[in-house]
């Protein structure tokens, strides 16, 4: 039997945590950065037109191009990138980039971050962050 209650998000704004993952160039394991807000849905890792793999979009950050009944994110289908605040200076990904989806998560919890530097960055899933030692 599947359960469909959504869980709270384990940080909180102004919580800090540490990163667990490496998110080139600015985030490697150990990284400290504070929450600034939670949020829930389906993220998704893409490739890029240059075959590199980018992660991650919101489900709102992509229009699919072939949408797909049901999932319109599917791996292997195409988006548009529709948003990219917060993915690097200048954004590593522009607006109008059409990328192939290769993993999206449903129903995840994921966060808008502060780095030490004081640079925004988005996104970190939350099973890719920890609370410091």
């Amino acid at each position: 039997m599947m359960n469909n209650c959504f869980t709270s998000p384990q940080f909180l704004p102004g919580s800090n945590v540490i990163s667990i993952v490496n998110h080139p160039p600015e985030i490697h394991p150990g990284t400290s950065v504070t929450i600034v807000k939670p949020w829930f849905g389906s993220l998704c890792a893409v490739q890029l037109p240059d075959g590199m793999i980018h992660r991650w979009f919101a489900w709102f950050e992509l229009r699919p191009q072939n949408p797909y009944p049901g999932n319109p994110l599917s791996p292997g289908s195409y988006a548009t990138v529709i948003e990219s605040t917060g993915h690097g200076k200048p954004p590593h990904v522009p607006v109008g980039t059409t990328v192939r989806i290769v993993k999206c998560i449903p129903n995840t919890i994921f966060y808008d971050l502060i780095l030490s530097n004081g640079e925004y960055h988005r996104w970190l899933a939350e099973f890719e962050l920890a609370k410091p030692i």
